[in-house]
């Protein structure tokens, strides 16, 4: 079989799962990967033919997408800030978002001494991982409360000169005697009720225990955080959160109420309220 007839295959197989443009870049990805073709081999390279063996791992990779399976899980990575993270049903899939908060702490801490940092619920370590990278006179510390997270990340740090302290923690019980510069978060908060509106890649094959909140009460880890890192700060500190757009102004008057100084929520790239930032006075 030609690439254009396999193209076509795969456009139709996908035709009830996904939308043509997303079918198409998950093409691209998995060619990208098989053959490291680009988009624009896929008209140039139209007419070539492709061998069994490759047709049996593309088919395979075609069957798992229309299962609903993340592309990102059936290659065993993702790209977040220009590296290659591993990925598997342990960790959230980093999202644009998350490369979106890490660039700007880039940005804004560039000319700063920040001697210790702590990143919350780490998961694949792409955070702490891409920070420490550009930081390199930072400590760095990550948490998280799954021991399987915590796994993939220290395989993650294998591809770093810089070395992070990985701790099994959970926030919402006593913190460790350290104190930081640094705690940025990105916590589980998508409220339940939420849960019926997610596409089958997010619900059946990401971590719900690094997704979802109580519906009850959705400020749950941020409150817990927030108040803790008054303890744990550094006078001056910074805390830095993403969060769920509907409630970043939340998080901003919770953080104001517990006597956060500079409390600023921003935007990301689609207008959405995501980020917030504080000073410990």
């Amino acid at each position: 079989m030609i690439l254009e007839q396999w193209q076509k295959h795969w456009n139709l197989s996908l035709n009830d799962v996904y939308s043509p443009p997303e079918a198409r870049s998950f093409l691209i990805v998995a060619i990208n990967h098989r053959f490291q073709w680009s988009a624009v081999d896929l008209v140039t390279c139209k007419d070539s033919e492709i061998s069994n063996q490759d047709l049996a791992w593309l088919s395979e990779v075609l069957e798992r997408l229309k299962n609903h399976e993340p592309i990102q899980q059936i290659l065993g990575y993702a790209w977040f800030c220009d590296h290659k993270f591993l990925v598997n049903s342990a960790v959230l899939i980093p999202r644009p978002e998350t490369e979106e908060l890490v660039m700007h702490l880039r940005q804004s801490l560039k000319n700063s001494s920040v001697k210790s940092a702590l990143d919350i619920g780490t998961g694949s370590g792409c955070i702490a991982l891409s920070l420490a990278a550009v930081m390199p006179q930072t400590n760095w510390c990550a948490w998280d409360v799954s021991p399987e997270a915590l796994a993939l990340a220290q395989k993650n740090q294998q591809n770093f000169k810089q070395q992070v302290h990985w701790q099994l923690q959970d926030v919402l019980h006593t913190w460790p005697d350290q104190n930081f510069d640094l705690i940025v978060s990105n916590p589980p908060y998508i409220p339940e009720v939420e849960m019926s509106s997610l596409d089958k890649n997010v619900l059946e094959f990401e971590p719900h225990l690094a997704l979802f909140v109580p519906d009850s009460d959705p400020l749950k880890f941020y409150r817990a955080i927030a108040t803790q890192a008054l303890n744990h700060l550094n006078q001056g500190g910074l805390l830095y959160f993403e969060c769920h757009y509907q409630h970043a102004q939340n998080v901003a008057q919770l953080m104001k109420d517990l006597g956060f100084a500079k409390v600023h929520p921003r935007q990301d790239q689609w207008g959405k309220w995501r980020f917030v930032s504080g000073v410990k006075p």
